[in-house]
Protein backbone atom coordinates (compact mmCIF):
# COMPACT_ATOMS: atom_id res chain seq x y z
CA UNK A 1 0.00 0.00 0.00
CA UNK A 2 1.44 3.49 -0.82
CA UNK A 3 2.53 5.66 2.09
CA UNK A 4 -0.09 8.27 1.32
CA UNK A 5 -2.83 5.70 1.72
CA UNK A 6 -1.43 4.60 5.07
CA UNK A 7 -1.40 8.18 6.27
CA UNK A 8 -4.97 8.79 5.19
CA UNK A 9 -5.99 5.50 6.84
CA UNK A 10 -4.37 6.60 10.12
CA UNK A 11 -6.15 9.97 9.96
CA UNK A 12 -9.45 8.25 9.26
CA UNK A 13 -8.91 5.85 12.16
CA UNK A 14 -8.16 8.73 14.51
CA UNK A 15 -11.23 10.60 13.39
CA UNK A 16 -13.35 7.49 13.93
CA UNK A 17 -12.02 7.05 17.44
CA UNK A 18 -12.65 10.68 18.26
CA UNK A 19 -16.21 10.44 16.96
CA UNK A 20 -17.03 7.46 19.21
CA UNK A 21 -17.03 9.63 22.40
CA UNK A 22 -20.44 10.64 23.79
CA UNK A 23 -21.57 14.08 22.63
CA UNK A 24 -21.17 17.09 24.92
CA UNK A 25 -24.09 19.11 26.26
CA UNK A 26 -23.41 21.77 23.65
CA UNK A 27 -23.64 19.24 20.89
CA UNK A 28 -26.89 17.81 22.23
CA UNK A 29 -28.45 21.25 22.49
CA UNK A 30 -27.95 21.93 18.77
CA UNK A 31 -29.74 19.31 16.67
CA UNK A 32 -28.76 21.09 13.45
CA UNK A 33 -25.18 19.87 13.88
CA UNK A 34 -26.22 16.24 14.31
CA UNK A 35 -25.89 13.96 11.29
CA UNK A 36 -28.26 11.07 10.68
CA UNK A 37 -25.22 8.95 9.84
CA UNK A 38 -24.20 9.05 13.50
CA UNK A 39 -26.93 6.56 14.36
CA UNK A 40 -25.43 4.05 11.99
CA UNK A 41 -21.84 4.74 13.00
CA UNK A 42 -22.49 4.40 16.71
CA UNK A 43 -24.65 1.35 16.18
CA UNK A 44 -22.12 -0.39 13.98
CA UNK A 45 -19.44 0.02 16.63
CA UNK A 46 -21.38 -2.44 18.78
CA UNK A 47 -20.31 -5.20 16.47
CA UNK A 48 -16.61 -4.46 16.49
CA UNK A 49 -13.99 -6.77 17.90
CA UNK A 50 -12.57 -6.43 21.39
CA UNK A 51 -11.51 -8.35 24.47
CA UNK A 52 -14.18 -10.36 26.25
CA UNK A 53 -13.58 -8.62 29.57
CA UNK A 54 -14.29 -5.17 28.15
CA UNK A 55 -17.27 -6.16 26.00
CA UNK A 56 -19.98 -5.85 28.66
CA UNK A 57 -19.04 -2.34 29.79
CA UNK A 58 -18.42 -1.17 26.23
CA UNK A 59 -21.71 -2.62 25.00
CA UNK A 60 -23.60 -0.90 27.82
CA UNK A 61 -22.03 2.43 26.92
CA UNK A 62 -22.72 1.98 23.23
CA UNK A 63 -26.32 0.95 23.95
CA UNK A 64 -26.84 4.05 26.07
CA UNK A 65 -25.40 6.25 23.33
CA UNK A 66 -27.57 4.53 20.75
CA UNK A 67 -30.71 5.02 22.83
CA UNK A 68 -29.83 8.68 23.41
CA UNK A 69 -29.55 9.25 19.67
CA UNK A 70 -32.76 7.30 19.08
CA UNK A 71 -34.55 9.47 21.65
CA UNK A 72 -33.19 12.54 19.88
CA UNK A 73 -34.63 11.26 16.59
CA UNK A 74 -38.03 10.66 18.17
CA UNK A 75 -38.08 14.14 19.73
CA UNK A 76 -36.95 15.65 16.42
CA UNK A 77 -40.05 14.37 14.61
CA UNK A 78 -41.99 17.28 16.13
CA UNK A 79 -39.61 19.90 14.66
CA UNK A 80 -41.28 22.73 12.76
CA UNK A 81 -38.89 22.54 9.83
CA UNK A 82 -39.68 19.97 7.14
CA UNK A 83 -36.01 19.29 6.28
CA UNK A 84 -35.27 18.80 9.99
CA UNK A 85 -38.08 16.25 10.33
CA UNK A 86 -36.84 14.48 7.22
CA UNK A 87 -33.33 14.24 8.69
CA UNK A 88 -34.62 12.71 11.91
CA UNK A 89 -36.86 10.29 9.96
CA UNK A 90 -33.82 9.09 8.04
CA UNK A 91 -31.96 8.52 11.32
CA UNK A 92 -34.95 6.69 12.81
CA UNK A 93 -35.34 4.43 9.78
CA UNK A 94 -31.63 3.59 9.81
CA UNK A 95 -31.75 2.75 13.52
CA UNK A 96 -34.86 0.55 13.15
CA UNK A 97 -33.19 -1.39 10.36
CA UNK A 98 -29.90 -1.99 12.14
CA UNK A 99 -31.00 -2.81 15.69
CA UNK A 100 -33.82 -4.64 17.44
CA UNK A 101 -34.97 -2.35 20.26
CA UNK A 102 -38.50 -3.49 21.11
CA UNK A 103 -38.09 -2.96 24.89
CA UNK A 104 -37.01 0.64 24.35
CA UNK A 105 -39.78 1.31 21.80
CA UNK A 106 -42.57 -0.34 23.80
CA UNK A 107 -42.45 2.45 26.40
CA UNK A 108 -42.65 5.12 23.69
CA UNK A 109 -44.88 3.53 21.06
CA UNK A 110 -47.76 6.02 21.51
CA UNK A 111 -45.43 8.99 21.10
CA UNK A 112 -43.66 7.47 18.09
CA UNK A 113 -46.91 6.51 16.36
CA UNK A 114 -48.47 9.92 16.90
CA UNK A 115 -45.37 11.66 15.55
CA UNK A 116 -45.07 9.40 12.50
CA UNK A 117 -48.77 9.72 11.67
CA UNK A 118 -48.45 13.50 11.94
CA UNK A 119 -45.61 13.37 9.40
CA UNK A 120 -47.72 11.18 7.11
CA UNK A 121 -50.72 13.51 7.29
CA UNK A 122 -48.96 16.89 7.23
CA UNK A 123 -45.76 16.12 5.34
CA UNK A 124 -45.11 16.07 1.62
CA UNK A 125 -43.22 13.78 -0.74
CA UNK A 126 -40.11 12.24 0.82
CA UNK A 127 -41.21 13.03 4.36
CA UNK A 128 -44.43 11.04 3.92
CA UNK A 129 -42.57 8.14 2.32
CA UNK A 130 -39.96 8.04 5.11
CA UNK A 131 -42.63 8.18 7.82
CA UNK A 132 -44.53 5.31 6.18
CA UNK A 133 -41.31 3.30 5.97
CA UNK A 134 -40.70 3.91 9.68
CA UNK A 135 -44.23 2.66 10.46
CA UNK A 136 -43.48 -0.56 8.56
CA UNK A 137 -40.30 -1.05 10.59
CA UNK A 138 -42.10 -0.21 13.82
CA UNK A 139 -44.56 -3.02 13.07
CA UNK A 140 -41.65 -5.41 12.54
CA UNK A 141 -40.13 -4.28 15.84
CA UNK A 142 -43.29 -4.50 17.97
CA UNK A 143 -45.60 -6.94 16.17
CA UNK A 144 -48.90 -7.46 18.02
CA UNK A 145 -47.85 -4.91 20.67
CA UNK A 146 -48.82 -2.31 18.08
CA UNK A 147 -52.47 -3.47 18.12
CA UNK A 148 -53.76 -0.57 20.23
CA UNK A 149 -52.31 1.95 17.74
CA UNK A 150 -53.42 0.03 14.66
CA UNK A 151 -56.86 1.70 14.16
CA UNK A 152 -55.24 5.15 13.88
CA UNK A 153 -52.55 3.78 11.55
CA UNK A 154 -55.10 2.04 9.34
CA UNK A 155 -57.30 5.13 9.10
CA UNK A 156 -54.46 7.52 8.19
CA UNK A 157 -52.67 5.27 5.70
CA UNK A 158 -55.86 4.21 3.91
CA UNK A 159 -56.67 7.85 3.19
CA UNK A 160 -53.19 8.54 1.80
CA UNK A 161 -53.17 5.42 -0.40
CA UNK A 162 -56.48 6.40 -2.01
CA UNK A 163 -55.66 10.12 -2.40
CA UNK A 164 -54.81 10.85 -6.06
CA UNK A 165 -53.33 14.24 -5.12
CA UNK A 166 -50.57 12.68 -3.00
CA UNK A 167 -47.17 11.87 -4.54
CA UNK A 168 -47.03 8.37 -6.02
CA UNK A 169 -43.91 7.45 -4.04
CA UNK A 170 -45.65 8.30 -0.77
CA UNK A 171 -48.74 6.28 -1.71
CA UNK A 172 -46.58 3.26 -2.61
CA UNK A 173 -44.77 3.33 0.75
CA UNK A 174 -48.05 3.82 2.61
CA UNK A 175 -49.57 0.81 0.81
CA UNK A 176 -46.77 -1.46 2.01
CA UNK A 177 -46.87 0.02 5.54
CA UNK A 178 -50.64 -0.48 5.70
CA UNK A 179 -50.36 -4.15 4.74
CA UNK A 180 -47.38 -4.80 7.04
CA UNK A 181 -49.07 -3.23 10.07
CA UNK A 182 -52.26 -5.19 9.39
CA UNK A 183 -50.32 -8.42 8.85
CA UNK A 184 -48.26 -8.20 12.06
CA UNK A 185 -50.45 -6.24 14.48
CA UNK A 186 -53.84 -7.94 14.06
CA UNK A 187 -55.33 -11.35 13.33
CA UNK A 188 -58.73 -9.89 12.47
CA UNK A 189 -59.63 -11.36 9.07
CA UNK A 190 -62.31 -8.75 8.46
CA UNK A 191 -59.68 -6.07 8.91
CA UNK A 192 -57.44 -7.82 6.40
CA UNK A 193 -60.33 -7.91 3.90
CA UNK A 194 -60.93 -4.17 4.28
CA UNK A 195 -57.24 -3.37 3.71
CA UNK A 196 -57.14 -5.68 0.68
CA UNK A 197 -60.14 -3.81 -0.72
CA UNK A 198 -58.24 -0.51 -0.42
CA UNK A 199 -55.28 -2.03 -2.30
CA UNK A 200 -57.50 -3.69 -4.93
CA UNK A 201 -59.08 -0.34 -5.74
CA UNK A 202 -55.64 0.88 -6.85
CA UNK A 203 -54.08 -2.01 -8.78
CA UNK A 204 -57.30 -3.07 -10.52
CA UNK A 205 -57.05 0.13 -12.54
CA UNK A 206 -54.21 -1.47 -14.52
CA UNK A 207 -56.32 -4.47 -15.59
CA UNK A 208 -57.10 -4.81 -19.27
CA UNK A 209 -60.07 -2.91 -20.62
CA UNK A 210 -63.04 -4.61 -22.22
CA UNK A 211 -61.40 -4.47 -25.66
CA UNK A 212 -58.24 -6.17 -24.34
CA UNK A 213 -56.04 -3.05 -24.36
CA UNK A 214 -53.91 -1.97 -21.42
CA UNK A 215 -54.43 1.39 -19.68
CA UNK A 216 -51.51 3.76 -20.15
CA UNK A 217 -49.61 4.67 -16.99
CA UNK A 218 -46.38 6.55 -16.43
CA UNK A 219 -43.51 4.64 -14.75
CA UNK A 220 -44.24 6.21 -11.34
CA UNK A 221 -47.84 5.01 -11.39
CA UNK A 222 -46.66 1.53 -12.36
CA UNK A 223 -44.55 1.54 -9.19
CA UNK A 224 -47.70 2.28 -7.16
CA UNK A 225 -49.66 -0.50 -8.90
CA UNK A 226 -46.82 -2.93 -8.24
CA UNK A 227 -46.52 -1.91 -4.58
CA UNK A 228 -50.27 -2.32 -3.98
CA UNK A 229 -50.31 -5.75 -5.64
CA UNK A 230 -47.28 -6.83 -3.58
CA UNK A 231 -48.96 -5.67 -0.35
CA UNK A 232 -52.18 -7.45 -1.39
CA UNK A 233 -50.25 -10.71 -1.84
CA UNK A 234 -48.82 -10.39 1.67
CA UNK A 235 -52.31 -10.18 3.19
CA UNK A 236 -53.53 -12.95 0.89
CA UNK A 237 -51.24 -15.37 2.76
CA UNK A 238 -53.09 -14.73 6.05
CA UNK A 239 -56.79 -15.08 5.17
CA UNK A 240 -59.04 -18.17 5.57
CA UNK A 241 -59.19 -20.86 2.89
CA UNK A 242 -62.80 -20.27 1.90
CA UNK A 243 -61.92 -16.76 0.72
CA UNK A 244 -58.87 -17.99 -1.21
CA UNK A 245 -60.96 -19.98 -3.68
CA UNK A 246 -63.29 -17.03 -4.18
CA UNK A 247 -60.42 -14.63 -4.87
CA UNK A 248 -58.77 -17.12 -7.23
CA UNK A 249 -61.91 -17.29 -9.34
CA UNK A 250 -62.07 -13.51 -9.49
CA UNK A 251 -58.46 -12.51 -10.01
CA UNK A 252 -56.50 -15.21 -11.85
CA UNK A 253 -57.98 -14.29 -15.22
CA UNK A 254 -57.52 -10.56 -14.58
CA UNK A 255 -53.94 -10.99 -13.40
CA UNK A 256 -53.22 -13.08 -16.49
CA UNK A 257 -54.00 -10.00 -18.59
CA UNK A 258 -51.17 -8.13 -16.83
CA UNK A 259 -48.64 -10.63 -18.19
CA UNK A 260 -48.85 -8.80 -21.53
CA UNK A 261 -48.29 -5.39 -19.94
CA UNK A 262 -45.32 -3.12 -20.67
CA UNK A 263 -43.86 -2.98 -17.14
CA UNK A 264 -41.46 -5.82 -16.28
CA UNK A 265 -41.78 -5.54 -12.49
CA UNK A 266 -45.57 -5.55 -12.66
CA UNK A 267 -45.52 -8.58 -14.96
CA UNK A 268 -43.37 -10.51 -12.50
CA UNK A 269 -45.49 -9.48 -9.50
CA UNK A 270 -48.67 -10.48 -11.34
CA UNK A 271 -47.11 -13.85 -12.24
CA UNK A 272 -46.11 -14.46 -8.63
CA UNK A 273 -49.62 -13.53 -7.47
CA UNK A 274 -51.04 -16.13 -9.87
CA UNK A 275 -48.59 -18.76 -8.61
CA UNK A 276 -49.51 -17.87 -5.02
CA UNK A 277 -53.22 -18.35 -5.74
CA UNK A 278 -52.57 -21.70 -7.43
CA UNK A 279 -50.36 -22.83 -4.54
CA UNK A 280 -52.95 -21.87 -1.91
CA UNK A 281 -55.84 -23.44 -3.83
CA UNK A 282 -53.95 -26.69 -4.34
CA UNK A 283 -53.33 -26.93 -0.61
CA UNK A 284 -57.10 -27.39 -0.37
CA UNK A 285 -57.69 -29.27 -3.64
CA UNK A 286 -54.89 -31.02 -5.54
CA UNK A 287 -56.98 -31.05 -8.72
CA UNK A 288 -57.35 -27.26 -8.90
CA UNK A 289 -56.54 -26.06 -12.42
CA UNK A 290 -55.85 -29.55 -13.75
CA UNK A 291 -57.10 -30.28 -17.27
CA UNK A 292 -58.47 -26.76 -17.50
CA UNK A 293 -58.42 -24.77 -20.75
CA UNK A 294 -57.73 -21.51 -18.93
CA UNK A 295 -54.75 -23.08 -17.15
CA UNK A 296 -53.44 -24.52 -20.43
CA UNK A 297 -53.61 -21.07 -22.08
CA UNK A 298 -51.90 -19.54 -19.03
CA UNK A 299 -49.08 -22.10 -19.26
CA UNK A 300 -48.50 -21.19 -22.90
CA UNK A 301 -48.07 -17.53 -21.93
CA UNK A 302 -45.81 -18.40 -19.00
CA UNK A 303 -43.57 -20.48 -21.27
CA UNK A 304 -43.21 -17.53 -23.64
CA UNK A 305 -42.18 -15.23 -20.80
CA UNK A 306 -39.76 -17.79 -19.36
CA UNK A 307 -37.74 -17.83 -22.61
CA UNK A 308 -38.37 -14.28 -23.89
CA UNK A 309 -35.32 -12.65 -25.43
CA UNK A 310 -36.66 -9.49 -27.04
CA UNK A 311 -34.24 -6.62 -27.53
CA UNK A 312 -36.50 -3.91 -26.09
CA UNK A 313 -35.74 -5.16 -22.55
CA UNK A 314 -32.52 -4.62 -20.64
CA UNK A 315 -30.37 -7.72 -20.22
CA UNK A 316 -30.85 -7.73 -16.44
CA UNK A 317 -34.63 -7.46 -16.80
CA UNK A 318 -34.70 -10.33 -19.28
CA UNK A 319 -32.64 -12.52 -16.99
CA UNK A 320 -34.84 -11.70 -13.97
CA UNK A 321 -38.04 -12.28 -15.91
CA UNK A 322 -36.93 -15.64 -17.31
CA UNK A 323 -35.81 -16.88 -13.91
CA UNK A 324 -39.03 -15.76 -12.19
CA UNK A 325 -41.38 -17.19 -14.78
CA UNK A 326 -39.60 -20.55 -14.84
CA UNK A 327 -40.51 -20.92 -11.15
CA UNK A 328 -44.05 -19.67 -11.78
CA UNK A 329 -44.53 -22.07 -14.68
CA UNK A 330 -43.39 -25.06 -12.62
CA UNK A 331 -45.98 -24.21 -9.97
CA UNK A 332 -48.91 -23.71 -12.36
CA UNK A 333 -48.07 -26.59 -14.72
CA UNK A 334 -46.52 -29.21 -12.42
CA UNK A 335 -47.51 -28.13 -8.91
CA UNK A 336 -43.87 -27.69 -7.88
CA UNK A 337 -43.28 -25.02 -5.25
CA UNK A 338 -40.11 -22.98 -4.66
CA UNK A 339 -37.85 -24.02 -1.79
CA UNK A 340 -35.12 -21.77 -0.42
CA UNK A 341 -32.70 -21.95 2.50
CA UNK A 342 -31.69 -18.69 4.18
CA UNK A 343 -28.53 -18.84 6.30
CA UNK A 344 -28.67 -16.90 9.58
CA UNK A 345 -25.27 -17.35 11.18
CA UNK A 346 -25.21 -20.92 12.53
CA UNK A 347 -28.96 -21.25 11.91
CA UNK A 348 -30.94 -21.67 8.72
CA UNK A 349 -34.47 -20.73 7.69
CA UNK A 350 -36.31 -23.05 5.30
CA UNK A 351 -38.79 -21.28 3.01
CA UNK A 352 -41.29 -23.59 1.34
CA UNK A 353 -43.99 -22.44 -1.04
CA UNK A 354 -45.09 -19.12 -2.42
CA UNK A 355 -46.71 -17.92 0.81
CA UNK A 356 -43.45 -18.02 2.73
CA UNK A 357 -41.55 -16.59 -0.22
CA UNK A 358 -43.87 -13.57 -0.48
CA UNK A 359 -43.76 -13.04 3.29
CA UNK A 360 -39.96 -13.16 3.36
CA UNK A 361 -39.72 -10.84 0.35
CA UNK A 362 -41.97 -8.32 2.11
CA UNK A 363 -39.79 -8.36 5.24
CA UNK A 364 -36.71 -7.90 3.06
CA UNK A 365 -38.33 -4.95 1.32
CA UNK A 366 -39.04 -3.28 4.68
CA UNK A 367 -35.74 -4.04 6.47
CA UNK A 368 -33.33 -4.03 3.55
CA UNK A 369 -29.83 -5.07 4.62
CA UNK A 370 -30.98 -5.40 8.24
CA UNK A 371 -33.01 -8.56 7.56
CA UNK A 372 -30.32 -10.99 8.79
CA UNK A 373 -29.72 -9.05 12.00
CA UNK A 374 -33.45 -9.04 12.77
CA UNK A 375 -33.76 -12.75 12.04
CA UNK A 376 -31.06 -13.32 14.68
CA UNK A 377 -32.44 -11.03 17.40
CA UNK A 378 -36.02 -9.97 16.58
CA UNK A 379 -38.46 -12.00 18.69
CA UNK A 380 -41.39 -11.05 16.42
CA UNK A 381 -39.75 -12.48 13.31
CA UNK A 382 -38.28 -15.49 15.10
CA UNK A 383 -41.68 -16.42 16.54
CA UNK A 384 -43.29 -15.94 13.14
CA UNK A 385 -40.83 -18.28 11.44
CA UNK A 386 -40.71 -20.75 14.34
CA UNK A 387 -37.02 -20.14 15.06
CA UNK A 388 -37.43 -20.02 18.84
CA UNK A 389 -35.65 -17.67 21.23
CA UNK A 390 -32.55 -15.81 20.00
CA UNK A 391 -29.37 -17.83 20.42
CA UNK A 392 -26.66 -16.58 22.84
CA UNK A 393 -23.44 -15.46 21.23
CA UNK A 394 -21.30 -18.49 20.39
CA UNK A 395 -24.11 -20.97 21.08
CA UNK A 396 -24.95 -23.80 18.74
CA UNK A 397 -28.54 -24.33 17.60
CA UNK A 398 -30.61 -27.15 19.00
CA UNK A 399 -31.71 -30.04 16.87
CA UNK A 400 -33.87 -28.69 14.08
CA UNK A 401 -37.61 -29.39 14.28
CA UNK A 402 -39.41 -31.07 11.42
CA UNK A 403 -41.86 -29.15 9.26
CA UNK A 404 -44.81 -30.84 11.01
CA UNK A 405 -43.48 -29.84 14.43
CA UNK A 406 -42.86 -26.24 13.31
CA UNK A 407 -46.38 -25.95 11.90
CA UNK A 408 -47.88 -27.44 15.07
CA UNK A 409 -46.11 -24.96 17.36
CA UNK A 410 -46.97 -22.10 15.03
CA UNK A 411 -50.67 -23.05 14.97
CA UNK A 412 -50.79 -23.34 18.76
CA UNK A 413 -49.19 -19.91 19.15
CA UNK A 414 -51.59 -18.38 16.60
CA UNK A 415 -54.65 -19.81 18.39
CA UNK A 416 -53.46 -18.56 21.77
CA UNK A 417 -52.77 -15.12 20.33
CA UNK A 418 -56.19 -14.98 18.66
CA UNK A 419 -57.97 -15.88 21.92
CA UNK A 420 -56.01 -13.24 23.84
CA UNK A 421 -56.76 -10.57 21.27
CA UNK A 422 -60.44 -11.46 21.13
CA UNK A 423 -60.61 -11.08 24.90
CA UNK A 424 -58.94 -7.66 24.76
CA UNK A 425 -61.21 -6.54 21.92
CA UNK A 426 -64.28 -7.47 23.95
CA UNK A 427 -63.06 -5.33 26.83
CA UNK A 428 -62.31 -2.41 24.54
CA UNK A 429 -65.70 -2.56 22.86
CA UNK A 430 -67.42 -2.71 26.26
CA UNK A 431 -65.61 0.44 27.36
CA UNK A 432 -66.54 2.23 24.15
CA UNK A 433 -70.18 1.15 24.52
CA UNK A 434 -70.27 2.40 28.10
Amino acid sequence: MPKGNKKRGAQKKGASQAGSHPPTDDENSNPDNWSTASVMSEDSSCYGSGSVGDDVEEDNTEQENFEDKLSECIDGLSAKSGPQRKKYLEGLKSAFSKKYTAEFLEKRKETICDSLLRCVKKGKGDEQALAAGCLSMLAVQLGEDLLSQYPDIQSALSVIVADESVAVKSRAECALALAMCCFLATDDYEEAYSVMAVLEAIFKQCFCKGDGTHPQFNPQRSVLNNSCLTAWCLLLTSIPNFRIRELAGTYISKLTGLLNGPDTELRITAGEAIALLYDLCRDMDDTFGREDDATDALCVKLKELSVESTKHMAKKDRRTQRSSFRDILRTVEEGEIPQTTVKIGVESLELEGWSQKKQYDAFCQVLGSGINLHLKDNVVLRDFWGLGSPLPVGAKPEKKMSKVERNFHKNVANKARTVARARSRDKRSAVIGF
